[in-house]
């Protein structure tokens, strides 16, 4: 059986039995995506829905998040996006990331864990051999967290 098919047989395995018994279910992903722009001109473009993060960390060129948030009947879509400034004059503030989430109207209560791994390679500066930056989520009370992070290179 190939592995893409055996994964997705076990992603399907969990989100039955979370959603059906309203359990914790614990799904790990290793597969990376790129992040996504946003601006002024395309900000509320992705959903906000809630979600904690449960920890964070650079590895390599790859900012590796583990996110928890209710679901478990229906497909959730993790985006991490990266909020360009609305202005550029100088000093720019360090890049700043958003964790979006779209629970897509997902009513069920089990609470679901995944590891996401996204590529940031993008923020790299010419000259410069680290870039701080900061990572935002919103949980389920409304609370934004902001971690700051170095990504070296």
């Amino acid at each position: 059986m190939k592995p893409t098919l055996a994964a997705l047989l076990l992603v399907m395995l969990f989100a039955t039995i979370a959603c059906h018994n309203k359990e914790y279910a614990e799904i790990v992903t290793n597969d990376s995506s790129e992040y996504i722009v946003l601006s002024y001109f395309n900000y509320d473009s992705l959903r906000s829905d809630p979600v904690t993060l449960i920890n964070g960390r650079v590895d390599g060129d790859f900012l590796i998040l583990k996110l928890q948030y209710g679901g478990g009947c229906k497909d959730h879509q993790v985006n991490l996006a990266l909020i360009l400034p609305d202005c550029g004059t100088p000093p720019l503030p360090p890049p700043t990331f958003e964790i979006r989430h779209n629970a897509n109207g997902d009513a069920c209560k089990a609470l679901i864990t995944n590891e996401y791994r996204f590529n940031i390679s993008g923020i790299r500066q010419n000259g410069m051999n680290e870039t701080a930056f900061i990572l935002e989520s919103k949980n389920s009370s409304g609370e934004i967290s902001r971690t700051n992070y170095t990504y070296k290179y």
